[in-house]
């Protein structure tokens, strides 16, 4: 079950990054820019999952931020949470969905911010 909520998401990803990518170049960012964007966000929520997961090993007051750091990961780490007993395993199951769906979430992302910039700072009303 988890392989195949791993590749819909996979799916869906590398559909909606074809759909951008066909695009014309002068209007999109380009591939260079969607993978730097893609490596920063895979680092960052990575990381996060993993500072998490040793943040939840403690018994102490860590444990708290340790589950708020492991949010970083939502919503792609639902599709590993049956290995969530196995602490081990689930980390690098997720941090295996985390770096398959940064591309997405990048190109996503920059998606977005141009939709933002093309339309008009200020509205003009008739009064």
């Amino acid at each position: 079950m988890v392989i195949l909520g791993f590749l819909l998401v996979l799916a869906i990803g590398i559909y909606g990054v074809w759909r951008l990518s066909d695009r014309s170049v002068e209007r999109g960012y380009g591939w260079p820019i969607i993978w730097r964007l893609a490596c920063v966000i895979a680092a960052f929520r990575i990381s996060a999952i993993w500072l998490g997961l040793a943040g939840l090993r403690r018994s102490d007051w860590v444990q708290i931020p340790g589950f708020f750091i492991s949010m970083a990961g939502l919503p792609d780490i639902y599709i590993v949470r049956a290995a969530r007993a196995q602490p081990l395993r689930w980390g690098i199951l997720a941090s295996l969905v985390l770096a398959a769906t940064s591309l997405p979430w990048s190109a996503a992302l920059l998606w977005v911010v141009r939709r933002l910039r093309n339309q008009p700072l200020t509205r003009d009303y008739d009064s």
